[in-house]
């Protein structure tokens, strides 16, 4: 044990999946400070001329865009060599304000503004519902269970992101 204190409990880490295989990532660094980068022995397109002081944004570019770590090795013009791992960075969560009110009726919170056919997910995640063909998702909860759990019912499209706000107090 690390710690005698504190019991290792593997489902209380935050963990990201590693592939087997890393993506590899070469950067050559020639004596002007201009990089040459290639993902997987491929050439790296980047916008414009690479310098040295690109080289962090290009990483976490490219395991952002990848999705995963990757394997990172610079090889300077003097021939020494640099390894390391780089990992994406978890997605940052932002408050955003309800773009219009659901409707409230007993036992029905209803909203429109979504695409046809979408997925709506319905907080705290009490169900799942499926917009109809103009838009509009409708879910239809025993009364006691809206007495017993009063306050904001809050509705999000999936694919177009429209999120409705039912009236209450949070």
């Amino acid at each position: 044990m690390i710690n005698a204190a504190a019991r290792y409990r593997r489902e209380d880490r935050q963990t990201m999946r590693v592939p087997v295989v890393m993506p590899l990532v070469e950067v050559d660094v020639g004596n002007d400070g201009f990089l040459t980068v290639t993902l997987d022995r491929e050439p790296y397109s980047a916008d414009g001329s690479l310098m040295r002081d690109d080289l962090k944004r290009v990483l976490d570019d490219i395991a952002g865009d990848l999705g995963t770590a990757v394997r990172v090795e610079v090889r300077e013009e003097d021939k020494s060599t640099f390894t390391d791992i780089v990992t994406p960075e978890r997605p940052k969560l932002r408050m955003i304000e309800p773009e219009r009110e659901a409707t409230t009726r007993i036992g029905e919170v209803a909203g429109g503004g979504f695409l046809p056919h979408e997925e709506v997910a319905v907080a705290v995640v009490v169900a799942r519902q499926v917009a109809n063909i103009d838009g509009t998702a409708r879910l239809r909860l025993p009364p006691a269970l809206l007495e017993a759990h009063p306050g904001l019912v809050v509705f999000m499209g999936k694919r177009s992101g429209t999120i409705l706000v039912s009236g209450g107090a949070a």
